[in-house]
């Protein structure tokens, strides 16, 4: 029997499909991950994107490498599953889709607090007043190259007053910075209408992804340090190339980091 889903799910599915790019959006009163989900559904060849998978609670999230997303009631997750032919975004800019999802993602949010207070850490973390407040997890379904699934949270209605004692020195919500939060929908709509016109801008060359990304760069002209598996490169942060990888200026020279963990290590 095909459960009955809430008069205000309906109402939000309807307006995803149709203010959005999302061609048919599933919610879920719990999950244990919705990029797990994602990753099934997108092996189906005959599967209509882009595909939205939203989960009024998460149990099992994960984030990059063994990091796990702590979401207490209230946090928007979700993952979308697109494709070339339905964003235009060719295989070749799979790398670039991390950080222009973390840029949407800051300018959606500026409609909320103010973009002077939101900055991004690259590769993909989204900050309010140097604490997180959104993840970011982009990954290609196994035997489906073509596709991309992006998982999202954001921390909207979830407090942080009640999260583990380590977490709520580095990360925020929307509730815990506005006392009354916006709508779960209201900020996926703003997120999906954002990603859709910034990766419509990026196929058409129209978007400058370095010069955009720097406006909110947490770490442009930083002393940091890039840890990928065993190996570590220290220099100075100075912001992206057109691709999302980060320079570094390194005692040898300027270096191209494609992916790994960035810490800061000067002093605010």
């Amino acid at each position: 029997m095909t459960a009955v889903l809430p008069p205000a799910v309906v109402d939000a599915l309807l307006r995803i499909e149709g203010e959005t790019l999302v061609r048919k959006a599933d919610w879920f009163a719990a999950l244990g991950s919705t990029n797990d989900l994602a990753l099934q559904w997108a092996a189906d060849a005959d599967l209509e994107l882009p595909r939205l998978i939203w989960a009024e609670t998460q149990t099992a999230g994960r984030g990059r490498g063994a990091h796990v997303w702590w979401a207490a009631p209230g946090a928007l997750t979700f993952s979308l599953i697109v494709d070339e032919a339905s964003t235009g975004l060719r295989a070749a800019m799979w790398p670039q889709v991390s950080v222009l999802t973390g840029l949407a993602i800051a300018e959606a949010l500026s409609e909320f607090v103010p973009a002077h207070s939101i900055g991004l850490k690259w590769p993909n973390d989204v900050q309010v007043h140097g604490r997180k407040i959104c993840g970011i997890l982009v990954e290609v379904p196994p035997g489906q190259p073509q596709r991309l699934v992006i998982g999202i949270g954001i921390n909207v209605g979830n407090s942080f007053r009640d999260a583990p004692t380590d977490l709520q020195a580095i990360a925020t919500s929307l509730v815990d910075l506005l006392g009354s939060p916006p709508p779960l929908t209201t900020v996926l709509l703003s997120v999906l209408q954002r990603w859709s016109t910034l990766s419509k801008e990026r196929v058409a060359e129209r978007l400058d992804l370095p010069s955009a990304w720097s406006r909110y760069c947490v770490l442009q002209d930083r002393r940091v340090r890039v840890t990928t598996g065993e190996r570590h490169v220290d220099g100075v942060c100075r912001g992206i190339d057109a691709d999302g990888a980060l320079w570094l200026e390194t005692a040898n020279g300027r270096v191209r980091q494609l992916g790994g963990t960035v810490r800061k290590l000067d002093r605010d």
